[in-house]
């Protein structure tokens, strides 16, 4: 769940965890502009498309050391 912190100098900033966060970015990508509407730089969009890239690779690995094939389907013998 998002959370909300107020700085020394007033400024609100918004913490999200990872899976707000790729959903965040993944939607700033695709429309081509930041929340506030600003378009992304070349910077900001390989930024955005690393961060992704690496929830995907971590969750390969995470299905491969646990014996699972994807988000609900397990390896293994069939009762």
């Amino acid at each position: 769940m998002a959370t909300l912190i107020k700085t020394k100098n007033g400024k609100q900033i918004v913490l999200l965890n990872p899976a707000e966060r790729s959903k965040r970015y993944a939607r700033e990508l695709s429309k081509g502009t930041k929340q506030d509407g600003t378009p992304l730089t070349d910077y900001e969009r390989g930024l955005r498309a690393g961060v992704l890239s690496e929830r995907s690779v971590q969750a390969k690995i995470f299905n491969k050391q646990n014996g699972l094939k994807g988000k609900s389907k397990k390896r293994g013998k069939r009762k």
